[in-house]
Formats: structure tokens, C-alpha cells, sequence
């Protein structure tokens, strides 16, 4: 089974993709660690030395590479799912997953995370909440592709499991 978690920056895809993997007996892997690991440059060095382009295209490069593995829970950044039909390969490949999240959540969520989040590093209060809004508009389109929609008001630490029991 190879389960990949989508959604903006913030939606805790991480946060609840280790819990339930450890839960399940499952790999967790995140897709910016990845890249890292992989680079040894970290996202933000990615951004400033080489730009947004460049890291996506190392984004496609790791999510491809997953094409062997199963058995994991991959948290995808954020944007993962809107560049070089990687939404469509990654529902072709798996299971996967939206994190809906309220844009307040996301923004008092960001607003602590900034520095470590380029996209949004260099934002006052309502420069990220007009990027969260019109990120997320142009990113909808993609997310609602998902072969499951969650709010993140809802779910808890049993929902992957109800979600396995129920689709796989």
C-alpha cells in the first residue's frame, strides 16, 4: 500500500503521517526530507541557490523514485501536487489523501514556521494570509483530485485506519 498525504504547507501532513505509520507498522517518509537527503542542501538552500524550477523538478525526480517502494505513508509538500502531473502519478500509484485545513489554522500554524518555509519567509501577517488564499485557489483544483478529502477538524489518531480497513 503506498498512501501519499497532500495539502498546503501546515496542514500537519507530517505530524499525522508518522503517527500513523508507527500505528500501522508502515515506512514514513517526507518528501522534503528526502530531497535533502538526496541533495544535502537543505529547502531553503535549494530555493535561494538554485530556485523554485530547479526544486521541482528534484521533487518529481523523489516522488518518482517511490515507484518501487510500498508499504509507506509519504507526506508530499505542498505544492507537490500541482507540477509535472504528479497528482495523476501519484493517484495512479496509490492511495491518496487531502488534509483540508482552514486558512486561519494554516495561518497562525505559518506564522510560527516562517522562517523555515521560503515560499513564505519574507511575508508580514497579511502577505501569508493573501498567499495562503490565492495559493490555495490555484492549488484547489489538484487537492480536490485526491481519492480522499479529510478536514483536519475531524480526524484523529484511529482515521488511517478506518481509511485502510475501508480501502484496501
Amino acid at each position: 500500500m503506498k498512501t501519499f498525504l497532500l495539502g498546503f504547507m501546515g496542514t500537519g501532513k507530517t505530524y499525522w503521517g508518522r503517527l500513523w505509520a508507527a500505528q500501522q507498522n508502515l515506512r514514513f517518509f517526507d518528501l522534503d526530507t528526502e530531497i535533502e537527503k538526496h541533495t544535502g542542501l537543505t529547502i531553503p538552500q535549494i530555493f535561494e541557490q538554485h530556485g523554485e524550477t530547479f526544486f521541482r523538478e528534484l521533487e518529481r525526480e523523489r516522488l518518482h523514485s517511490f515507484d518501487k517502494e510500498d508499504d509507506f505513508i509519504l507526506s508530499a509538500g505542498g505544492g507537490t501536487p500541482c507540477f509535472y502531473n504528479n497528482m495523476q502519478w501519484m493517484n495512479e500509484n496509490g492511495l491518496t489523501i487531502y488534509l483540508d485545513t482552514p486558512l486561519a489554522v494554516l495561518k497562525d500554524r505559518l506564522l510560527k514556521e516562517k522562517m523555515h518555509r521560503p515560499l513564505i519567509k519574507q511575508l508580514d501577517e497579511q502577505g501569508i494570509e493573501h498567499f495562503i488564499e490565492t495559493s490555495i485557489q490555484k492549488r484547489k483544483e489538484y487537492y480536490q483530485q485526491a481519492h480522499i478529502i479529510l478536514s483536519t477538524e475531524s480526524i484523529s489518531d484511529i482515521t488511517f485506519g478506518e481509511i485502510k480497513r475501508k480501502y484496501v
